[in-house]
């Protein structure tokens, strides 16, 4: 694939307590942030040939463990919106041509005891546990026929692994409202996370999952306290503050997430802070712009975020939708989404100075 120069971007990053130098953060303060994007998606519902992610493939996790890139991504070949998504893996040596592994999906609905659709998996390597951890959202959404949610239960869900295949379900959800967490283990009995999730926890039908984001903290990654008010909401053009990534630095904590923004977009912003609870917030400009151009796989949306580092190169893998509103279902039925269809997982690449 070529690469295309590119003044977008967005971040993730799959490590934490790394060195910002005064190049690096200058980077981060352009806006849009000078990442070099890749012209075609790395994985697509369209170019796979596995059977269970040819309508939805989205929401990649991607961290490098054991000198290879491991990916933890969701899929489904039902339709555009449907509760059935489920968890795929794949692995790549170089982070640019991945190989879908041959049993997917790795985790469906049957595994979790307490929810349906699985949701923004974050996955780390505890190395003081020798243990991959993994936090994800799960719940149930019914919906109407058109596939819109009649009411919006997302909990907070915890599972295990040896290998990062096979994983061990926590049977009870760990949090009662939440979407896309983000964890950065600090020491080895203190966890902190930021993640979307309503103001009051029982309320399932309200939009507030996706216009609040706090601030968690917790001994054990099971048992978190949220923080008494939201650290982060939508301001300015930003209609909505959902999908957040943070990183710790020497400098302070970075902080990568999703708007819906004018004329049916979803664009990357980026926030900066000393502390992790008080955010430097700049609503009026995207780190990373979908591309707009109507013939690129990212051209409507660029979402959920994440970055690996390896060395002086970032890796940014996130989720694309293009401008195509029409799909086939699994029934052979045409249908149409009006926002549009994830299909697409992309990555973009930046060498620090």
């Amino acid at each position: 694939m070529k690469f295309i120069q590119s003044v977008l971007i967005a971040s993730c990053f799959a490590l934490v307590g790394v060195t910002t130098n005064a190049d690096e953060a200058t980077l981060w303060e352009k806006r849009p942030q000078p990442w070099i994007r890749r012209a075609e998606p790395i994985l697509s519902a369209r170019t796979t040939k596995q059977s269970w992610c040819k309508i939805v493939c989205y929401s990649p996790h991607v961290i490098y463990h054991d000198g290879k890139f491991c990916m933890w991504y969701l899929g489904t070949s039902t339709a555009s919106r449907t509760n059935d998504i489920v968890m795929g893996y794949a692995e790549s040596k170089d982070g640019f041509h991945w190989s879908e592994h041959p049993q997917n999906p790795i985790i469906t609905a049957d595994d979790v005891p307490w929810g349906q659709i699985i949701q923004t998996p974050f996955v780390l390597f505890d190395r003081d546990d020798s243990i991959f951890k993994m936090w994800f959202v799960s719940g149930n959404v019914p919906r109407d026929k058109n596939g819109k949610p009649l009411s919006n239960d997302q909990r907070l869900g915890y599972a295990t692994s040896q290998d990062g295949i096979a994983w061990k379900v926590h049977p009870k959800p760990i949090f009662p409202s939440a979407r896309s967490p983000s964890v950065i283990k600090e020491g080895p009995h203190s966890y902190r996370m930021w993640m979307g999730s309503r103001p009051n926890v029982k309320d399932h039908n309200s939009g507030e999952l996706y216009t609040n984001i706090y601030q968690f903290t917790s001994k054990d990654g099971l048992q978190w306290e949220r923080s008494e008010k939201p650290v982060l909401r939508p301001s300015g053009p930003a209609r909505s503050t959902v999908y957040p990534f943070v990183i710790k630095e020497d400098s302070g904590y970075s902080m990568w997430y999703g708007c819906h923004v004018a004329g049916g977009k979803f664009e990357l912003f980026y926030a900066n802070s000393d502390d992790g609870k008080h955010w430097h917030v700049d609503h009026t400009q995207p780190a990373f712009p979908a591309a707009q151009d109507k013939k690129r796989f990212d051209g409507r949306y660029t979402s959920t975020p994440c970055i690996v580092r390896t060395g002086k190169r970032l890796l940014l893998y996130y989720s694309a939708r293009d401008w195509k509103s029409e799909y086939i279902d699994i029934k052979g039925r045409k249908r149409r989404d009006g926002s549009g269809v994830y299909s697409h997982i992309g990555v973009a690449e930046l060498r620090i100075p």
